[in-house]
């Protein structure tokens, strides 16, 4: 069994303030109770991840203002199967596009651009109430399409970034220079750790989420990470965990 740690003061909890049966380890120095088979998933996690040598695809470096530690959703394996998807599904769903495209082209009485594909369409042959319900009929199928290029792109370019300052903290997820922040204050986190949640989509098929989870002193939380690989998101979970304990 892994000796659990405190994650405030990364003192060594000893035996005797350890209770098995009701699942509780408590920190004298700190005064706080944990959950013990939470608290010894994470030290088996601290144990188990050298972070002076980060698997490849991440980063931790100082920029001269914020501490900084990126990982890349680069893998070559999910590219290649969303590439595939997103060709097939977008590939049929532009077929329908195009039809909807020249019947509105149609009405508006503008001509068809040359390098637009050819379609032989009378006049008036769709009414302009069925070219309105096409639109609106293929609107969820287009952002779905959009959703896996996006997607794609993540899994070649994206990354997920997360800066540390004495003050401050922000996580960035994105691809390129299209980030989106969430910012959060390094004294109010209260654990970091690995989430797996089962979750049912739409349609009842059961997928695993993992991500790496934010505990505030709110009671909010942030999760990040999800495109991350299993490597790099544990490490990146300890390192956080490291870097946030080193502010305390």
């Amino acid at each position: 069994m892994v000796t659990p740690t405190c994650a405030k003061c990364r003192k060594t909890i000893p035996a005797e303030d350890i209770n098995v049966a009701q699942d509780v380890a408590f920190c004298r120095w700190c005064n706080v109770a944990y959950v013990l088979s939470e608290l010894t998933q994470e030290s088996s996690l601290n144990a188990e991840v050298d972070l002076s040598r980060p698997p490849s695809g991440v980063w931790i470096r100082n920029d001269g203002v914020w501490r900084v530690i990126r990982a890349t959703h680069r893998s070559l394996t999910s590219a290649a199967g969303l590439l595939f998807f997103c060709v097939f599904w977008n590939g049929i769903v532009s077929v329908f596009v195009a039809l909807a495209l020249a019947s509105t082209f149609q009405h508006l009485g503008w001509g068809l651009p040359e390098w637009f594909p050819q379609i032989n369409m009378k006049k008036n042959s769709m009414p302009l109430g069925m070219t309105v319900f096409l639109w609106l009929f293929l609107t969820p199928f287009i952002v779905i399409g959009l959703g896996m290029f996006f997607a794609f792109l993540s899994s070649l370019i994206g990354h997920t970034e997360v800066r540390l300052r004495s003050s401050e903290g922000v996580i960035y997820s994105g691809i390129g220079p299209f980030k989106w922040p969430r910012r959060f204050l390094p004294s109010e986190v209260k654990k970091v750790r690995l989430m797996e949640e089962e979750r049912v989509t739409s349609k009842g098929h059961r997928r695993v989420h993992k991500a790496i989870l934010l505990e505030l002193e709110n009671g909010k939380s942030i999760n990040f990470g999800s495109a991350l690989t299993d490597e790099r998101r544990a490490f990146m979970a300890a390192a956080l965990r490291h870097e946030l304990a080193q502010r305390v």
